[in-house]
Formats: structure tokens, C-alpha cells, sequence
């Protein structure tokens, strides 16, 4: 059977908030009793969401889906971000409650510094006088002091002179002894070396040996004695014979005897080594004898050395004395002077201390004026900043829970649909007790400005709608989906991912996938573009998010591979179709956003395209401003930052840190520069913009003329234009317009001529039936800025009477059918016409002959309703009487209103249509049945010298291959090739896109062209057709479309 299950039916209320209450119950929502009132929010942001879809649908044609996943979402989004952005105000509120704390001690430290300077001051001029006093006392005793210490220096001088002539003395006598003492050393080691025996063995001797005899004579003779054989025997014969020897008297040996030995000295045999020949016994005894000698000689030259040592001796020591009691009296007088210095230290520390704790205080307090006076700018703003951070803080719980909804659900709405939804939350917010800003700006609570203002250099558009788009892009959980018919989000994206290397990738390139798949592996961004409105299945791990973590590694399932995920990787989709319809299976899975070009954003668009033609000095000053500008503020915040972290970081005394003040100092310093410069920058760009606002009325009149041609797209898919197309024609118009010297007269030269620009270019494109429908439109669309149409009058003409009630009856039941006197009541209900049904109740025969009459559309209306009545307000008058006519009524209106070459459309013309067209942008003949421009096309070839190179082919299955080659040649040899039926080759329609999009000017031959025909297709790529020079052909209808058309295919030497 037919019959099929609509799975997205809405849940129930009770579901709803039960689903809210049990997820939200594991946050902290701040206070008791939140937990309901939030959950009854968050039901009606869905349920409101739901129904403002409804509408949305109806209203603008536009398909937007709310389902179960959508409400998970909201709920998913608030609990993180509500976590979120708890702490980071937070973290705002301790900063700048930190910084005001600081600031307000600093403030009472400024007073209590004062106060304790002044007290200071007796005690601090009391210390100089105690210490200039002291000075004086000590520096009297130090001149006495310095008196004796001068005598006891000079006595020093003395004494040291003597004891050092004493030591001389000393040193020479000791010299000499150490001559001798060697020997006699020697002598007692070779004495103590004998022993009984030795001595028994020399007394053996009958007859001793002559060099022991020799020896014993001189033994003899020192000892006092003969120096016979028998009394050297005897001698020897003694016990303490060797001990005396030891112990001699070597001091006081006598003159005589030096001389008796001095024979035995000077023989040349006497020497130890000879006599050790004979007996060693006699060698030490020869060894005491010889140094016996040695040290008496010694000691005679010695004496007198010593007698003069003792005389320096005793000398010394009596002048040793003396120095010593006058060094006591001289460390008497230093000691009173030490003692003097040290009360004097003591009190010049006392003077300096104080000295010190003044200058402490004075350099704190001029510290403390420093940091209160320097930001005291700052602690007026940081006061306010603070207020608000503080009733942010309070409403928190509601404005996260907007931002969660507007992030959630808003994306895919129009400006006016979100403000509609947003009024409806917060109001159901106040409504349940719930804190909430009642003036709620996403913007605001969840942007950043220097983040936005970054964004706007980058590309988007400064307008509110695409503010908020922005941050849904970069605040969202899902990755976006951007319907962008005028790629302003692709160009945005990829300047704002620049730096991150972005990549950019299409469905129909055969690497997408693994494009892709490198770029989530190494954490590169990834624009996927010109989507239509079903993605490739294989995107479905990347678009739910599918990671799941292994051996501590992030992982996501691409087909059959497992691919490392980078936290970096970020995902973005923009689509070329002006109202796609995403099923509801891939809305769960993304965050749709429409990003379709609003008015005031296309205006200042168009304003910076026409200052920047006809005023490019300004236009330049404009663009540097706000990069300069968006640099300044950037730095200002940043400045801004730094001082509330040194304020937060700065430990005890602030007013201690005298670094942190040159630190703070120097960045106030530098805050405050910049903000002249800020200052002086926005009264510069203040004077740039009074001059721009003079070229204000084109730029209005551009965007009007463009929305009224995107909306041509609702009449027919083939009649759509991109915004880059309009652009350029705007350009042309630009540079053709005539010139003039004042700038309004300038202004409204270039209205004239880009009007009736765009009417040609967009009529050659256009089927007959639609032509007027253009005009009239185009029309209104002007009118409606110069807000000379009433909108229930608007209203009227489009959709007539709403009300089955009239107030009176049919006064013509014979010539007025009912629905016209429907129409008629309910017209009298509009402001401009009340009392209209009654007065033509009264005038009904005067209506009858306007009712008949051929040419009503421009006949006078009976009574006073010629003179009251607009033009416009005649065409409703029309309407309710002669519909038939309606058609010349409207053409009478826009010739009245515009000029009459706005209902008479150019012919078609392939010579000029040939003009726009270049190596990339190609041409397309829109056909209608029955109509093959071919051989147009080939006469046409042959005017321009192409006859040789060209080429064709019709699409059709199989024939898609073949027309790319074709496609490649003639690109390369500049040839003209012809692709007809493009809407027979559905299948290969997106690679002709791809093909089409990829030409590169520089790589193309500048000759080639591509031609194109179709009959009316939903399915063409949107991309060609909104830049490619769009031809419609179809039968001429009447016998003046038949003439125009045959005269304008001959030529003008035909008439010659």
C-alpha cells in the first residue's frame, strides 16, 4: 500500500521534561528549585523552535528540522557550556574583584603614608642635631688622639729600627755558629759511636801508631794534659772518658790552646779519612778534635757579636716599655673615641633609619599616587566590568540557557526568526523566576570581541546575523554546515584556518576520502565545499564523531581503517544551494547555519567596492584603520590582562615591589597611548565615514537590486546569480556610469545605469512570462527602500481579501461577481482606503463605466479617489475590479514609476551576451521547447572567426567521458565547444561543475569557450549557473516579438 511512517512525530511535553530533569539533575544549576524551571525552558525552546520551523517553511520556503537529537543536543550543549562559562567569569570576576581590592588598599595606604610622614619629621630633625653634636665632640677627640698616636708612631718607628739592627746581629752570629755546629755535631755522632772497647783497643798499643798518637796529643792537649803516650793512656783510662768529651766546655776554650793545636790542625795527614785508615777508633777522636777547633775560632770572632746583641737586646726592652705605656694611653684616648664613633653610628643609624623609613614611605606613597592615579581610569572601567561580571554571574542559569538554544537550534533562521525566538525564551525565563539579561546578546555573553573583530579582517561580514554565525561555527558541539549561495563562509573559513594549513576538498574528487583522512591524523582543518543536499555515507564516522580511545590513542573508523585522531582536526562544510532541503537524519548530525548574505551586511559590502572605485585613498584609510584598530584593542586587552595579573601574582606589599609599579607603570603608559591612538583613530574613521555615507544611496540601492535578484531563484531554479556575478556587473557599472563632480549627482548616475545594467543582463536570462514579473518586482524592491510601500497594502496585492465578511452588501450583484465585492469590504479596512466600500456603494454607476471601459488600468478613478489615491493604491483598486487587466495596470505603474525601457526588455543578442563570457565562465542557453540555437550559434562562430574550431556534442548517457575529453582539447587548442542537453546527463552534471570550477585562467586558452544549453533543470549545478552568462530562448509570442526578432538577427550592412 501508499502508506508511510512519519518517525520524527514530536515528543510530548511530559517527555520532554522529564528527559531535561533527569539529565540536567547532575549539574549544578546554582540554586534550589532550578532544576524544574530550567526544564520547563528547555521545553519550550524546543516546542518553540518547532513551531517557528512551521513558519519558517511557510513563510520563506525554507525546511528546518527539530527532532529528539536536536533537544539532546541543547541539554548536552548547556551542560558543558554552563560549566564552561561558569568558570571562566569566575575567573573574570576574581580578576578584576582582585585588581579593585588592590587598587582600594592602595588608596588607604595613601593616607595612612601621609600621616605617618608628618609624624616623622620631629624625630627624623631631632636625630640630625643629636648626631651634628656628636660630630663635633669626636671629631675634637680623634685631632687629641691623633696628637699621641703620632709619638707612639714615632717611638714605634724607634724601637723597630733597634730590633731590627738586633736581629742583623743575631743573624750574623748564628750564621758563624752554623758553620761550626756541623763539625761538632759530626764529632759527638762519631764519639757516641765508640764505645769501651774502642777506646780499650787504642790503649793496647804498645806503641801506638803515629796518627793515633798524633791525635791522642791533641785529645791531650785540649783536655789540659800532657800530650805524652802514658797520660793519654790514663786519660783514656777514665770511665767519663767519652762523656767528657760530649759534654766539653767548647765555649771557653783558651787562646794557648788554640795555638798548641794549631801544628796538629794544619797537618795535612790529620784528616778523619787518613786517620781511619790507622784505627777507626782515632778518626772520631780526630773528628772531636778538629771541630773542637773549628767552633773555638768560631766563637772568638762570635763574642763580641753577642756582647752587642745583648746591649740592642736591653735596648729594645727599655724602649719596648716606654712604647708600651704610651700605646696604653694612646688606646686609652682611641678606646673614648671608639666609643664616641659607636654612640655616633648608633645615633646616625637612629638618624638614617628614620631617614630611610621616610624616604621608604615618601617613595610609597609616590609609588601608591603612581598605581591609583594611573589606573584610575582602569578602576572606573573595572568597577562597571565588575558590576556586569557580578549580574552575569547572577544570570548565568538563563543567558547560557540561550546561548545553548540559539547555538542549538538557530543556525539554519533568519535574523528576524532568531529575535522572534529569542524574545519568546527570555520572556519564558522571566516567566519562570529563572535570571536572564532581558536585552540577550549572543555576542555578548558567550563572544569575544578581539576574537570577532579578528574574524571581520578575516572576511565575515560585521552584521549581527553573521557575528552570531560565527560563534555558533566555533561554539557548536556538531561540525557546521553552511548553506553559503554567496561563498562569503567559504572565503571566511579559509582565511580564518590559514595558518592551520586548511584543506580544501570536494565530493566529487576521487582523494577526498584520503585528503581527509591525513588531515584527521595530523590535526589539519578540512573545508568540504559545494555539497548539494545528500553527503557521501562514508562521512558519517566524521560527522557523529565516532572517536573511541585504544591503547591510549584517540581512533576513528574511516571505512575499513582505523585512523589516528588528532584533537586539533576541525570540520566544515559550506554549500553553494541557496535553500537546500538536508533530511532530518544528516540535520542531527551537523549544525546547519545560513549564512546567505543579509542586506546591511551586503550594503557595506557594496559601500567599500564603490568608495574604494570612486574614493580609493579613503577606502584604503578605511581598510587600515580597522586592521590598525583591531591590533590596538587586541593590545589594549592584552595590556589589560598583564596589569591584572601582576595586581593578582603580586605577593604582601604591593607598594614594596617597585619593579611591579615600573611594570605597571610602563604598561598604563602604554594602554594610555594606545587608547589616544584609539581615540584619535575613531574620530579619523568617523570623518572617513561621513565621507563614505555620502556614497551611502548606491550601496542601499545595490543591495536592494541584488535581493531582488536572488529571490528570482524562487520563480525558477535557472534563474539564480551569484554575488561574485553581481559584484563584477556592479564594477562595470562603476566604470560606464557618467561621471559627475558632486557626489549625489555621481550617486544617482550610477543608480541610473547599474538599474537598467542589471534589468538587461537579467531579462536575457529570463523567459518571457517572467520579464514583467522582474520589472515589477524590481520596482517594489526600490520603492520598499525608499519605504514609499505600505505593507497591508502590499499584502492586499498580493493575496487579496482574507475576510469572508463584508460590512455591506453587494450594491452590483448583476455586473459585480462576490468575490470582488470581497475584495472591495476588505480593502475599505486599509488605512489609505476607509470608506471605500461605501463609497462605491453610492457611485456604483460611475464604477460600472470604469469597470467596462479597455483601458481602466489607466483611467481616472470616479470621485475622490483619483486624487487620493497613488498609483500603487490604484493598482489595488484594479485588482478588486478587473484582474484581467492587471497585467497592463502593472506595466502602466513601472513605466510611470521608472521609465518605460524597464516593460520593454532587450532582444535576444549574441554578440553581446558573447562579451561577458571569458575562458572560465561560460555560457548557457536556457531552452525552452522547440527551440535549438545551434545553428545561431554556428553563424555565429563563423562572424567571429571560429568556423575552424569548433566543436559539440550532446549529453546523454555514456557521453560524459567523451564530452571531458572534448572538454580538455578545446580548452588547450582555444576552440568553442558546444555541450547540449546538459539536463539529459543529470549523473555527470556534478564533474561538469567540478571541471568548470577548477579552470584556471592562467592554464586555459585565452580563445576557449564553453557553451551550454538545457532546458529548465532543478538539478544543474547551482555554481554554473550563477556565474555563467545565462541566454533564454524560446518561440517569439505576437506579431512584435516576431518582427523584433527577425529584424534584430539581420545585420546592419543589410539595410545599406
Amino acid at each position: 500500500n501508499c502508506c508511510t511512517i512519519d518517525w520524527f512525530t514530536p515528543w510530548p511535553r511530559d517527555a520532554l521534561l522529564s528527559v531535561a530533569s533527569k539529565l540536567l539533575g547532575k549539574i549544578d544549576l546554582g540554586e534550589d528549585g532550578a532544576l524544574a524551571k530550567v526544564s520547563n525552558v528547555c521545553m519550550v525552546i524546543h516546542s518553540s523552535v518547532r513551531e517557528a520551523s512551521e513558519r519558517f517553511l511557510v513563510e520563506m520556503r525554507r525546511t528546518n528540522y527539530t527532532t529528539p537529537t536536536s533537544y539532546l543536543e541543547l541539554i548536552n550543549l548547556y551542560t558543558g557550556m554552563l560549566g564552561e562559562e561558569r568558570t571562566i567569569n569566575n575567573a573574570k570576576v576574581e580578576r578584576y574583584q582582585n585588581g579593585m581590592d588592590k587598587l582600594k588598599s592602595t588608596n588607604v595606604m595613601v593616607g595612612e603614608l601621609k600621616v605617618e610622614i608628618i609624624k616623622m619629621q620631629p624625630k627624623l630633625a631631632q636625630a640630625g642635631v643629636d648626631a651634628a653634636e656628636l660630630i663635633e665632640v669626636v671629631t675634637k677627640d680623634k685631632e687629641a688622639a691623633a696628637v699621641v698616636q703620632a709619638n707612639v708612631e714615632e717611638e714605634a718607628k724607634k724601637v723597630t729600627a733597634i730590633t731590627e739592627e738586633a736581629s742583623v746581629i743575631k743573624l750574623d752570629a748564628q750564621k758563624d755558629l752554623d758553620e761550626a755546629l756541623p763539625a761538632f755535631d759530626s764529632a759527638l755522632k762519631a764519639l757516641k759511636s765508640l764505645n769501651k772497647n774502642d777506646i780499650t783497643e787504642i790503649k793496647s798499643f804498645a806503641k801506638p801508631p803515629p796518627m793515633v798518637m798524633f791525635t791522642l796529643e791533641g785529645v791531650c792537649i785540649l783536655k789540659g794534659v800532657k800530650p805524652t803516650w802514658d797520660d793519654a793512656k790514663k786519660l783514656m783510662g777514665e770511665s767519663t772518658f767519652l762523656a767528657d768529651l760530649e759534654t766539653f766546655d767548647k765555649d771557653n776554650i783558651k787562646e794557648k790552646t788554640i795555638k798548641q793545636l794549631k801544628k796538629y790542625i794544619d797537618d795535612p795527614g790529620f784528616t778523619p779519612e787518613l786517620v781511619e785508615k790507622v784505627s777507626k777508633a782515632a778518626k772520631s777522636l780526630c773528628m772531636w778534635v778538629r771541630a773542637m777547633d773549628v767552633y773555638a775560632r768560631v766563637a772568638k770572632n762570635v763574642e763580641p757579636k753577642k756582647a752587642k746583641l745583648a746591649e740592642a737586646e736591653r735596648t729594645v726592652s727599655e724602649m719596648s716599655a716606654l712604647l708600651a705605656e704610651k700605646t696604653a694611653q694612646l688606646n686609652q684616648v682611641l678606646a673614648r673615641v671608639k666609643e664616641l664613633e659607636e654612640k655616633l653610628l648608633n645615633t646616625i643609624k637612629e638618624r638614617d633609619d628614620l631617614q630611610l623609613q621616610s624616604d621608604l614611605s615618601t617613595a610609597r606613597l609616590g609609588r601608591a599616587e603612581q598605581l591609583t592615579n594611573g589606573l584610575a581610569s582602569e578602576q572606573v572601567r573595572w568597577d562597571a566590568e565588575l558590576i556586569q561580571l557580578n549580574q552575569d554571574k547572577i544570570d548565568l542559569t538563563g543567558n547560557i540557557l540561550m546561548a545553548s538554544g540559539v547555538v542549538a537550534y538557530t543556525g539554519a533562521f533568519t535574523s528576524n526568526f532568531r529575535s522572534d525566538l529569542i524574545k519568546i525564551w527570555v520572556a519564558e525565563c522571566q516567566a519562570n523566576g529563572i535570571p536572564v539579561d532581558a536585552a540577550f546578546s549572543l555576542e555578548r555573553i558567550i563572544g569575544d570581541a578581539p576574537t570577532i573583530r579578528g574574524w571581520n579582517i578575516q572576511g565575515l561580514p560585521a552584521d549581527p546575523l553573521s557575528t552570531e554565525n560565527g560563534i555558533i561555527v566555533t561554539k557548536g558541539r556538531r561540525w557546521p554546515l553552511m548553506i553559503d549561495p554567496q561563498t562569503q563562509a567559504n572565503r571566511w573559513i579559509r582565511a580564518k584556518e590559514k595558518a592551520n594549513r586548511v584543506q580544501v576538498i570536494k565530493l566529487t574528487e576521487s582523494t577526498y576520502l584520503r585528503t581527509l583522512e591525513n588531515c584527521i591524523r595530523v590535526g589539519n582543518p578540512v573545508l568540504l565545499e559545494n555539497v548539494e543536499e545528500s553527503l557521501d555515507p562514508a562521512l558519517e564516522p566524521v560527522l557523529s564523531k565516532l572517536v573511541f580511545k585504544q591503547s591510549g590513542r584517540l581512533l576513528i573508523r574511516l571505512g575499513d581503517t582505523d585512523v589516528d585522531y588528532s584533537p586539533d582536526f576541525r570540520f566544515y562544510i559550506t554549500s553553494k544551494l541557496p535553500n537546500p532541503h538536508y533530511s532530518p537524519e544528516t540535520c542531527v548530525k551537523i549544525t546547519l547555519l545560513n549564512f546567505t548574505v543579509n542586506q546591511s551586511g551586503l550594503e557595506d559590502q557594496i559601500l567599500g567596492l564603490v568608495v574604494g572605485k570612486e574614493r580609493p585613498d579613503l577606502q584604503e584609510a578605511k581598510n587600515q584603520l580597522v586592521v590598525s584598530m583591531a591590533d590596538m584593542r587586541k593590545t589594549q586587552k592584552e595590556l589589560e590582562d598583564k596589569i591584572l595579573k601582576l595586581l593578582a601574582e603580586s605577593e604582601g606589599d604591593i607598594l614594596a615591589d617597585e619593579n611591579l609599579i615600573v611594570v605597571l607603570g610602563e604598561a598604563k603608559t602604554t594602554s594610555d597611548e594606545i587608547t589616544i591612538k584609539v581615540t584619535e583613530a575613531e574620530k579619523t574613521e568617523k570623518e572617513i565615514d561621513l565621507t563614505r555615507e555620502k556614497y551611502r544611496p548606491t550601496a542601499f540601492r545595490g543591495s536592494l537590486l541584488f535581493f531582488c535578484a536572488s529571490d528570482l531563484a524562487l520563480v525558477d531554479s535557472m534563474y539564480q546569480y551569484s554575488l561574485q556575478w553581481f559584484l563584477a556587473l556592479f564594477d562595470s557599472g562603476l566604470e560606464n556610469s557618467t561621471a559627475a563632480e558632486e557626489v549625489a549627482q555621481r550617486c544617482e548616475n550610477v543608480n541610473e545605469f547599474f538599474t537598467y545594467s542589471l534589468y538587461k543582463n537579467i531579462c536575457r536570462g529570463l523567459f518571457e512570462r517572467d520579464k514583467l514579473l522582474f520589472s515589477f518586482t524590481l520596482c517594489i524592491k526600490l520603492m520598499q527602500g525608499d519605504d514609499r510601500i505600505d505593507a497591508q497594502e502590499w499584502r492586499f496585492l498580493l493575496a487579496g481579501a482574507t475576510s469572508p465578511e463584508t460590512a455591506l452588501p453587494n450594491p452590483a450583484t448583476d455586473w459585480l461577481v462576490e468575490s470582488s465585492w470581497l475584495d472591495i469590504s476588505d480593502l475599505a479596512k486599509v488605512k489609505a482606503f476607509r470608506g471605500f466600500d461605501q463609497s462605491f456603494a453610492d457611485n456604483v454607476h460611475e464604477w460600472r463605466a470604469y469597470f467596462d471601459s479597455l483601458s481602466c488600468y489607466k483611467d481616472a478613478l470616479p470621485g475622490e479617489w483619483n486624487e487620493k489615491l497613488d498609483l500603487l493604491q490604484k493598482l489595488l483598486v484594479l485588482r478588486c475590479l478587473r484582474q484581467d487587466m492587471i497585467q497592463w495596470g502593472i506595466m502602466a505603474f513601472v513605466t510611470a514609476e521608472m521609465d518605460v525601457k524597464f516593460i520593454e526588455p532587450p532582444t535576444f543578442n549574441l554578440p553581446l551576451a558573447f562579451q561577458d563570457a571569458t575562458s572560465v565562465v561560460p555560457l548557457l542557453f536556457v531552452l525552452s521547447s522547440g527551440v535549438d540555437p545551434t545553428m545561431s550559434w554556428i553563424e555565429f562562430a563563423k562572424e567571429m572567426g571560429f568556423e575552424e574550431r569548433l566543436d559539440s556534442i550532446s549529453l546523454g548517457q555514456g557521453q560524459g567521458p567523451i564530452a571531458e575529453r572534448k572538454m580538455t582539447l578545446a580548452s588547450k587548442t582555444g576552440a568553442w565547444l558546444l555541450l547540449q542537453n546538459c539536463h539529459l546527463a543529470v549523473s555527470w552534471m556534478p564533474k561538469m561543475e567540478a571541471l568548470v570550477e577548477n579552470f584556471d585562467p592562467a592554464v586555459l586558452h585565452p580563445d576557449f569557450r564553453l557553451w551550454l544549453t538545457a532546458m529548465p533543470s532543478p538539478k544543474f549545478p547551482v555554481a554554473v549557473l550563477q556565474n555563467a552568462v545565462k541566454m533564454t530562448l524560446e518561440p517569439p509570442k505576437g506579431l512584435k516579438a516576431n518582427v523584433t526578432g527577425s529584424l534584430a538577427a539581420l545585420r546592419d550592412d543589410f539595410f545599406s
